[in-house]
């Protein structure tokens, strides 16, 4: 095989991948955004003990009218309360949600939402979540 022939299969492939993609993208709604913070400016929401206002880590993806929060911060009282209330204050209805202990002091909270007004926009409720 010549480096030609190796580089147009390549190219097939990876045309192959993007359409694939494209794919999946269409049933997946296509409206998936993802958004990723590891600091905020409020002391509510920290959750750590440091005195840098460090939050942890939250993740947040969208898709069509579904919501996931993934956050990993340190173990504190009433932290999933504040978590829910604030989702709940962006018009989020929770579904399920989870939060499991990592070692003595780390939680994994893991919340599935669903939009529950038409008004929100996804770069908003990114930003605020």
């Amino acid at each position: 095989m010549d480096e030609t022939s190796i580089l147009e299969k390549a190219k097939d492939y990876v045309e192959k991948l993007a359409e694939r993609v494209r794919e999946l993208e269409q049933e997946a709604g296509s409206n998936i955004c993802s958004n990723k913070r590891t600091k905020v400016n409020s002391d509510e929401y920290n959750c750590g003990t440091s005195d840098d206002n460090t939050l942890p880590e939250v993740n947040a993806r969208v898709s069509k009218k579904d919501v996931l929060v993934i956050v990993h911060c340190e173990k504190q009282n009433g932290i999933l309360l504040k978590i829910l209330t604030h989702l709940a204050n962006l018009h989020l209805s929770v579904v399920n949600s989870s939060v499991l202990q990592f070692g003595k002091s780390i939680l994994d909270i893991t919340i599935i939402c669903q939009v529950r007004t038409h008004s929100l926009t996804f770069t908003f409720l990114l930003h605020e979540i």
